[in-house]
Formats: C-alpha cells, sequence, structure tokens
C-alpha cells in the first residue's frame, strides 16, 4: 500500500494517462480528501483537459462517514464514460461498495492512481466489487484487479519516438505503432495477428464480439481475458452460442474472467443467431468482406489514423440490418483494421504492409 504522505509522480500520471483507452472520452475523478489524494486529482484534471477531453465531476469522500451515497450519486451522475480515483484503500473500499450497491458505476470502467496499489483493497472492498479495476503504479507501471488477485506489470522500457504520435523505436531496434509499446499482449498481438487478414465465419464472430466487448476499455483487457472469454462461450461456435438461454446470460454475468456486461452478453448471443440467419444469404465472411476500400489509408502518426470512415458507417448499417448489435462505425473500423481489410499500422512501422505478405490485400 503507498502510505499517504507520499505524492503521486509524474510517471505514475502518465501510465494513468496511457492506461485509458483512446475511446474514452468524459471520465468523472474522485478522491480522498487529504492534500496528497486532491492534489492527485487536481493534476488528472488539468492533465487530461489538456488532451481536449472532459471531465464530468470531480468527488471528494472522507474516510469515515455516516453515509456514502450521496459522493456515490455525484460520482456517478451523468453517465461517464470512465472514473478515475485518487484515494486511501479503505476509503475508497467503502465507496466502491455503495457505488456497487447502489448506482450503474463499473470497476472494469475504473483506473486508479498507485495510492490504491494494494493487496488489501480486495479484502476491504470484496473480489465481487472491485474486480476489473485496473491503475498505475509509482515508477510507471501497471496493475489490475482479476477475481481477487493482483496482477502487476513494469513499466515500459524506454523507447524513442520518431515524432509525436509517430512510431516508437522498441529495444529490438523495430519500430511500431505506438499502442503495441509498454506490453507484451499488445506486442505480441501487434506482431502476430493484427492486420492479418482473417477469413471464415467462427473467426469472424469471435474478432465482432471481442470489438464489442471492448467498447469503453482498453484492448489489453481484451487481450489478457481472451482465453477466458473463448472458454465462457463455447470457443465462438455461432450454434453453441446461439442456443443461449437466461440461465447461460447468468451463468457469464457470474463468470469473473470475462467483462460482465448484460447488454453485451445479450447482444452476442442475438449475434450467434444473426450468424446462422446469414447462412442462406451469402454468409458473414462474404458480408463484411464485401465492405473491404479501394484504398487503405498511409499514417504517419497515431493522430491520422481515422477513428470511423464511410466504409465503416456502411458496414455498421448492413450488419445492424441483420440483426447484430454493438457494431457502430467506430467498432466496426477497429474490427476493419483488426482483420486487415484495412491497413492502419504506421508508415514506418516494421509490420507495415503485412497483410500483403499474408496473400490478401488490405485495401491496396
Amino acid at each position: 500500500m503507498t502510505p499517504p504522505d507520499v505524492r503521486h509522480t509524474a510517471a505514475e500520471l502518465e501510465a494513468l494517462l496511457r492506461l485509458i483507452p483512446s475511446s474514452v472520452r468524459d471520465v468523472a475523478v474522485g478522491h480522498g480528501r487529504d492534500g496528497v489524494h486532491r492534489g492527485a486529482a487536481e493534476a488528472f484534471v488539468t492533465a487530461w483537459e489538456a488532451t481536449g477531453r472532459t471531465v464530468t465531476a470531480v468527488v471528494d469522500w472522507p474516510e469515515d462517514a455516516a453515509s456514502w451515497l450521496r459522493p456515490a450519486r455525484r460520482f456517478t451522475a451523468g453517465a461517464p464514460d470512465a472514473w478515475v480515483v485518487a484515494g486511501a484503500p479503505p476509503g475508497w473500499a467503502r465507496m466502491s461498495r455503495r457505488l456497487a450497491q447502489s448506482t450503474d458505476w463499473a470497476a472494469e470502467r475504473t483506473y486508479a492512481f498507485a495510492s490504491l496499489d494494494s493487496p488489501l483493497l480486495a479484502e476491504l472492498a470484496g473480489t465481487s466489487v472491485i474486480d476489473g479495476l485496473r491503475g498505475a503504479t509509482a515508477d510507471g507501471g501497471t496493475w489490475q484487479i482479476d477475481d481477487g488477485r493482483r496482477t502487476r506489470w513494469p513499466a515500459p522500457a524506454p523507447v524513442a519516438a520518431a515524432s509525436a504520435g509517430g512510431p516508437v523505436l522498441g529495444p529490438d531496434g523495430r519500430r511500431r505503432c505506438p499502442w503495441a509499446a509498454g506490453h507484451p499482449l499488445n506486442l505480441a498481438y501487434h506482431d502476430s495477428e493484427w492486420g492479418l487478414p482473417v477469413h471464415g465465419e467462427q473467426a469472424l464472430f469471435e474478432q465482432i464480439t471481442l470489438e464489442a466487448f471492448q467498447a469503453g476499455l482498453s484492448w489489453l483487457t481484451i487481450l489478457a481475458k481472451r482465453p477466458a472469454f473463448r472458454a465462457a462461450f463455447d470457443g465462438f461456435v455461432p450454434e453453441k452460442v446461439a442456443a443461449y438461454t437466461d440461465a447461460d446470460v447468468l451463468r457469464l454475468m457470474a463468470d469473473a474472467g470475462i467483462v460482465r456486461n448484460r447488454a453485451k452478453i445479450e447482444a452476442t448471443v442475438r449475434n450467434a443467431r444473426a450468424v446462422l440467419a446469414l447462412r442462406g444469404k451469402g454468409g458473414l465472411d462474404r458480408l463484411i468482406w464485401s465492405h473491404r476500400p479501394a484504398e487503405t489509408p498511409r499514417p504517419h502518426t497515431a493522430a491520422e489514423v481515422p477513428t470511423s470512415t464511410p466504409g465503416s458507417k456502411a458496414l455498421a448499417r448492413e450488419l445492424r440490418a441483420h440483426g447484430f448489435g454493438f457494431v457502430g462505425p467506430t467498432t466496426s473500423y477497429a474490427l476493419m483494421e483488426a482483420i486487415g481489410m484495412v491497413d492502419t499500422h504506421l508508415v514506418e512501422c516494421h509490420r507495415r504492409g503485412s497483410a500483403l505478405h499474408a496473400g490478401t490485400p488490405a485495401g491496396g
């Protein structure tokens, strides 16, 4: 547990900002009332708003209170995309229990300063309450709680950026897209999977599902949980998922290994049924790949990578017309990137053009 008089560090703040997905636009910030935690929250608010994104509320709480309901409701008012926390474990444990009991707060969409990097937190709050919570360490590393277990990752190895938002030079001498730096899972996925052509009904159904669950979260969270997702959803065999009942939805909601979002779970079942219905209309593979654009982006920096395009909007419309859910233009574009329909590896990334080498053009 970080002592209460240890101030936040620049590396900690940088790690926290890096940990929050770029898709998150609005956050609510909460903190304990002592000066250290208040200072951490203020530093985050300043850094977050400098990126052009929004803080919906800044809420404080005491270590002891007769009722935690009022701050809990203020913390979740406005339905922010995510929450950011700076506080001591005892106070946050009480606050998180009230949030779980009385609001729509979600631990897996909450990011914390190093003050909550404590092995006591799960014991104080209860595993079911804070499962999925993640945060930064004082030295710029990260941590996450899954099924009551706290896992820590070290600070990323130093990398050199070619330009702001440009490719980063790794210790192996190769340049990569910035999101691939900093964690082994991201690096392995970037180098061996992302952007390579994916075909086949089952594989595409899995990718659609994972992209839907990723909305509002980091892709690293989904990668870490991917084996659990595959086990929970019967390997994404469409026939099996399409036959799920309300009992299966309850089973999945109790599975700490996945992201427990009822709306997304129920949409996955409906999507499996939509996959089966498409078999008489050319199939899922044909539908998706018919939207491959004639040209692909050529981004030099991460800022030049689009989040949606007319093509992804058209794909989202057609998928929704066939009964799919959680397939908006942004999610559809992420799908197009992941399965090699477009190549958004940065121009100087060593994986640029990998889809071509695999034998299927990614849009030219």
